[in-house]
């Protein structure tokens, strides 16, 4: 046989393949957080076999772990190997058909991206919305689904582009008076303030692995009530392969009626390793203990950030998300100076506005592991030298 032809392309880094080494930052952005060392070491394990029994153990683990988080006793709760927006995708998929009825109460970017999601599968939309800052009261989200005799509402819990936080009390047993199912985007709030599924009679609730939970971006993590599961089953049309939880629900062993453990795709041992680690720190922690100390830390941030001059953009403290804080920019003070200041002295990334903060607040995320009283007394000390340092420069 002759010899191999020559590539039509070569590796740029054929001369020299150095070790992509990158620096650490103290991540104090939107998410995702920083990692603790036993979810380092749980992601430099070897990779598993996905229809091994160790790695059947391993998701076990994880779901009673994820019941717990979510406080449900939910059979169909589950883990997706996508974004917390594949798993709110998810959620309209399974529970919707084209042409049912959907009311969003939209409070930031997070609601934006429902509505578009939704239109895309020709679901019939009403999104009712709110000024920045500002959350629904029970009364405004009844008229919404009493008026458009919705199939579902959908509500994000802890907005994180514009840093409020959204009560969900009494909202489950509102829905289900109309016959419509309530699903939670938890994505951001989850382990920052309480949620009780079961009690609040929650019907789909998603989160994802990267944010408090403290594990790699890439795992979304879901909760479905019977009632809800009893609608994913009866949809007249099928949901994306993908995000079929029917399907996901058979690898993850969800339902009573079927243990069979079916293959749905390559699921990542090593992303699903360092989850159980995730969770397993917060279970030894305590979930109450874990609300609590991301309330103290976020209502110290507020008291410090006031010491040197900054405010809140949400201004009643009772709308306020313990988990992400938006800042207004002080006047004359070049925002993406201050960041670029912060974390090229003091290796801290905090993220800009998005959505109804953009151009007007900086977020500053306390989140997991970083949610500590010396992270925010470092990030004080750099947020104070960086905007006397801009001013000395005159950037004002």
């Amino acid at each position: 046989m002759s010899a191999s032809k020559p590539l039509d392309y070569e590796s740029p880094h054929k001369k020299s393949a150095k070790k992509f080494i990158l620096k650490e930052y103290i991540q104090l952005t939107a998410g995702p957080a920083n990692f603790s060392d036993r979810v380092l070491q749980a992601l430099s394990m070897q990779c598993l076999n996905p229809l091994s029994k160790e790695m059947h153990l391993m998701m076990d683990e994880v779901k009673a772990m994820l019941q717990y988080l979510f406080q449900t006793t939910n059979p169909l709760t589950l883990v997706n190997q996508t974004s917390g927006s594949g798993g709110n995708e998810s959620i309209l998929t399974n529970l919707l058909d084209s042409g049912d009825k959907l009311v969003i109460a939209v409070g930031g970017t997070w609601g934006e991206k429902v509505q578009d999601m939704a239109q895309r599968y020709a679901i019939d939309v009403l999104a009712i919305r709110k000024p920045p800052g500002e959350i629904f009261t029970l009364e405004e989200l009844e008229d919404a689904v009493k008026s458009h005799q919705a199939n579902l509402l959908f509500v994000t819990h802890g907005e994180s582009s514009g840093g409020t936080l959204q009560q969900l009390e009494g909202i489950g047993p509102m829905c289900h008076k109309y016959d419509c199912l309530l699903a939670v985007d938890a994505v951001a709030s989850m382990g920052v303030d309480p949620l009780y599924t079961d009690r609040w009679q929650l019907d789909a609730v998603c989160t994802a692995s990267q944010k408090a939970i403290g594990s790699p971006p890439g795992l979304c993590l879901l909760t479905f009530s019977p009632r809800a599961e009893k609608r994913i089953k009866a949809k007249k049309t099928k949901s994306p392969y993908y995000f079929d939880m029917t399907r996901q629900g058979l690898y993850f062993d969800c339902f009573v009626d079927d243990h069979s453990r079916q293959y749905h795709y390559t699921f990542s041992s090593n992303l699903l390793a360092a989850l159980r680690e995730a969770l397993a720190q917060v279970c030894e922690e305590g979930l109450s203990e874990v609300w609590e100390r991301h309330k103290r830390n976020s209502e110290y941030l507020w008291k410090k950030m006031g010491d040197i001059g900054l405010e809140c953009f949400v201004e009643k403290v009772q709308n306020r998300f313990h988990g992400i804080t938006c800042i207004k920019i002080p006047s004359g003070i070049d925002q993406l100076e201050l960041l670029k200041f912060v974390k090229d002295k003091y290796d801290i990334e905090i993220a800009y506005g998005h959505g109804p903060t953009l151009n007007k607040a900086m977020r500053i995320g306390l989140l997991g592991q970083n949610s500590r009283p010396e992270v925010v007394d470092y990030l004080v000390q750099a947020l104070k030298d960086g905007m006397e340092q801009l001013i000395k420069r005159g950037t004002n």
